[in-house]
């Protein structure tokens, strides 16, 4: 790929990223004021599961269907869930924003010629911390959303489990909200941390060997 498509692209997702903050809040803003219900959706474990046995032609066992996951979608009523979560979205979405105009700032260096800018150490810095905060903030709002949904049960005597952690289960048929667990935007930032690293020693020796000549 080239850096004028990379440029572009770049460049597309910088007004998209910021057309989607003005949509989340005008949506929360709406949705708030109008009394209009949200639906968000939270992936639940089922437990204990039971199974089912897959029969082929023979009447033989060849495998077991397990029904252990399935999906709750809850309508939100209260207008201060709405509200966090809305802003909360926003500022995830601001903060992949200001990481695709730091990148784009970073490859129109790469493509004047200098790769080994001065500024690039520092915004591959920031950009590594940024994609650990994200996925840092990811993980907490991930935990904490869930506590929300204490005060609901379920239809069919189920135990409605909030909480992420996976002691403490009822042995009783329950629901528990499974939080998103993923680290692979924090083991991205420490890769763009190691390369400003890597861009660090070749501005260094940029310098020394221009000192030379």
């Amino acid at each position: 790929m080239s850096l004028r498509v990379l440029n572009w692209i770049l460049t597309a997702s910088i007004w998209l990223l910021g057309l989607g903050i003005l949509l989340i809040l005008g949506v929360s803003l709406y949705g708030g004021l109008a009394g209009k219900p949200w639906f968000m959706m939270f992936p639940i474990v089922l437990g204990p599961a039971g199974s089912t046995d897959l029969l082929g032609d023979a009447q033989a066992v060849v495998g077991h269907l397990l029904a252990d996951r399935a999906t709750l979608n809850v309508a939100v009523d209260q207008m201060w869930i709405k509200f966090l979560f809305g802003v909360s979205t926003a500022l995830v979405v601001g903060l992949w924003l200001y990481a695709a105009i730091t990148l784009r700032r970073l490859v129109g260096d790469i493509a004047g010629g200098d790769p080994f800018a001065e500024t690039a150490v520092p915004r591959l810095r920031w950009l590594g911390w940024l994609l650990i905060g994200v996925n840092a903030a990811t993980l907490v709002s991930s935990c904490l959303l869930p506590l929300t949904l204490s005060g609901i049960t379920l239809a069919d005597g189920r135990a409605l489990v909030t909480s992420p952690l996976s002691f403490g289960l009822p042995s009783t048929p329950y629901a528990q909200v499974k939080a998103d667990l993923d680290g692979w935007l924090a083991l991205c930032g420490l890769v763009l941390l190691a390369l400003a690293e890597a861009f660090r020693i070749g501005r260094n020796l940029k310098v020394e060997g221009e000192g030379i000549i």
